[in-house]
């Protein structure tokens, strides 16, 4: 069976078959509140109503707005999904990844990787 994807200007955004919701950015995706919002759609478009754990590759991405950034660390994410892995790519993006998950303060689970596996494994913990 073909999975069902929805591309975004700046994600494309699908559920795989083990209940973890994918979200990968384009290369160079300089992501406004608008994309944080459509990609929201998208996602809750895809996940059929069920609260479930978000793995968030940043590692091509260039930029993410404020408003972006206190939008996704929000309570409306937080009704939506049980927590987000988020992978980066480098050590400063992983230094400005906990800068921003120490300011934000997100409503959900929110982690930094850089391994896909371990991400995936700690978002399994998750799964409602």
């Amino acid at each position: 069976m073909e999975r069902q994807s929805i591309v975004t200007r700046v994600t494309e955004v699908w559920v795989e078959a083990d209940g973890i919701a994918r979200i990968i950015h384009v290369p160079g995706a300089e992501v406004t509140l608008e994309d944080a919002k459509e990609t929201m759609a998208a996602y809750l478009k895809l996940n059929q109503g069920r609260r479930m754990p978000l793995f968030v590759d940043t590692k091509t991405m260039r930029s993410l707005a404020r408003e972006a950034r206190k939008y996704y660390a929000g309570e409306e994410a937080a009704k939506v999904a049980s927590a987000v892995a988020i992978i980066v790519g480098t050590p400063v993006s992983r230094v400005l990844g906990n800068f921003y998950l120490g300011l934000s303060n997100p409503h959900l689970p929110s982690r930094l990787f850089s391994s896909e596996d371990e991400a995936l494994a700690w978002l399994k913990g998750y799964l409602e």
